[in-house]
């Protein structure tokens, strides 16, 4: 077995780990390389990892000279992770992990992961991609989509080949050049995870981490000079975005840009009615166009009321209204009660506690992004 051990020299932002766990020398990023894809007849042949101390990247690699030292790569990288909190991959999940984890119980090889909180880069991109429109979600796309061009000298494949050849004890020459072809490939990998971080500027939106610093309503003239009104929150990011980002959905747009989100909704001044789900409980007066409860109903000449139906029973409100979409836990109004757009009053979301701004933002976040 080869193990090495030196600094990273990279330009990647790890600024933005202390987003992911504020002791980043508890963070450990690692990439595998496998003879194949099956866990039952393949072999792990080098590991590779980055970690961090003092604010200073380093990288450590095992790399197995013959398929007997497999056994003792899976031990060391055991015994390294031991001092670490977070395991930072990509598609781990899915292949290195599962791989590992099966090839350390065929070989009899003690491998405890149980401690280890694990982001997955690809299920972040993933869980992001109504704000990238990616065509996919590999890591080559997103690399380019970041503005990385990295330009990989060996495929996977072939990799696989010069292992073979590597490990079939060829002459000093040859496996010395071999080893620094492996070691290389995966030294690129496991530093292009590191440029893959800002990613999760992008997670932030969607796991709703953002202050609400302003909410206002705003006037402005359409092309054909007519008033219309907006909603535009601002709110602040916990990082900055790499990539600018615009959405549109319903005439509803999400801005992102730097360290600043802006939603912009549009909105309405109107009356509009609200709808009492227990319409048998209330009676409708014709003469004020309202519905009013029973208990006050009493109080007024049977001549002027009638039972309500689903449809008149409602309570009248003016004012500044704000479109909703599905179930939200405020009051929402409509024009009629068939109608399937519905609107909330801007007083009763943005006159009140910051929790009710925060679950409407968060609710026109789900709408836009699908969330």
């Amino acid at each position: 077995m080869i193990t090495i051990n030196d600094t990273l020299r990279t330009t990647a932002d790890t600024g933005i780990l202390k987003t992911i766990c504020p002791d980043t020398d508890s963070i450990c990023f690692f990439d595998i390389e496998t003879t194949g894809f099956s866990r039952n007849y393949n072999i792990v042949y080098l590991i590779g990892t980055v970690y961090f101390r003092d604010g200073i990247s380093h990288y450590s690699q095992w790399l197995a000279e013959s398929d007997s030292d497999e056994a003792y790569i899976l031990t060391a990288f055991n015994d390294f992770l031991k001092d670490f909190h977070t395991l930072i991959h990509f598609n781990g999940d899915a292949f290195d992990i599962p791989f590992i984890t099966e090839r350390a119980a065929h070989l009899n090889v003690v491998l405890d992961l149980s401690h280890l909180e694990s982001l997955d880069l690809y299920k972040t991109a993933r869980k992001c991609k109504s704000i990238l429109s990616l065509s996919d979600y590999k890591q080559k796309t997103i690399e380019h989509f970041l503005g990385i061009e990295r330009e990989d000298m060996y495929s996977g494949g072939e990799l696989i080949d010069i292992y073979k050849k590597f490990s079939s004890r060829p002459s000093d020459a040859e496996h010395n050049n071999y080893r620094k072809l492996l070691l290389l490939h995966n030294h690129d990998d496991i530093e292009g995870m590191l440029s893959l971080l800002p990613l999760i500027s992008y997670y932030a939106v969607i796991m709703d981490s953002y202050t609400i610093d302003s909410t206002v309503i705003d006037k402005d003239t359409d092309s054909d000079g007519r008033a219309y009104l907006r909603l535009i929150a601002e709110c602040s990011l916990p990082v900055s975005v790499p990539v600018d980002r615009h959405i549109c959905l319903d005439d509803i747009h999400l801005i992102i840009k730097g360290c600043r989100m802006t939603l912009v909704v549009p909105a309405c001044s109107d009356t509009m009615k609200y709808f009492f789900k227990d319409y048998r409980n209330y009676y409708y007066l014709p003469s004020e166009d309202e519905a009013i409860h029973k208990s006050i109903a009493q109080y007024v000449d049977s001549n002027n009321r009638v039972k309500c139906n689903a449809s008149n029973c409602y309570a009248k409100k003016t004012g500044i209204f704000i479109p909703v979409s599905g179930t939200i836990n405020i009051p929402v109004y409509k024009h009629n009660y068939d109608d399937s757009k519905t609107f909330a009053l801007f007083d009763d979301v943005f006159s009140s506690d910051s929790e009710i701004r925060k679950l409407y933002i968060q609710h026109i976040l789900n709408h836009i992004l699908g969330k």
